[in-house]
């Protein structure tokens, strides 16, 4: 599950950046990209929504995104919290902001993945060792057999 977050977070952030720029609130936005969130993602817009239903009870955003982020146990979200703190508390622009954001999110994505398939040779040997060697010399060595039986039998 958490990884199905992980994974759906960079397009949580695009479309989040898509409704901050049609000028819809944080509040808003969070709400709208939730229920989209829902059929390709349906755990991250569950999480999403429960955020959205403590936002209606008026809990401040920043809490509820912490809340998201205890709830799910995802760091990225823990940093969007302190994001959409900072662009509130200094007035910067959220857009471009969220954009930068989705980006890093993007390049750790792509660079786990990475780390999964740098991982791969190594997790390999055994099986190449235990399954695939071993029939290999057979092939190779049942010929020589043949003819050495052939030879002195």
């Amino acid at each position: 599950m958490v990884q199905q977050c992980r994974n759906g977070f960079p397009n949580f952030l695009d479309l989040l950046v898509v409704c901050s720029e049609a000028g819809l609130t944080p509040r808003a936005g969070i709400e709208r990209v939730s229920r989209e969130l829902t059929v390709t993602h349906p755990f991250l817009g569950a999480n999403l929504f429960l955020m959205c239903l403590e936002l209606r009870a008026g809990r401040p955003l920043a809490e509820a995104v912490e809340s998201l982020g205890k709830r799910v146990r995802i760091d990225e979200i823990r940093s969007l919290g302190s994001l959409l703190q900072q662009t509130e508390e200094l007035g910067t622009n959220l857009s471009s902001a969220l954009r930068v954001f989705s980006e890093e999110m993007r390049a750790r994505r792509l660079l786990r993945a990475e780390e999964r398939a740098h991982a791969l040779p190594v997790k390999l040997v055994l099986p190449l060792a235990l399954f695939v060697f071993p029939v290999m010399l057979v092939v190779a060595l049942l010929p020589l057999f043949v003819r050495i039986h052939k030879a002195f039998f």
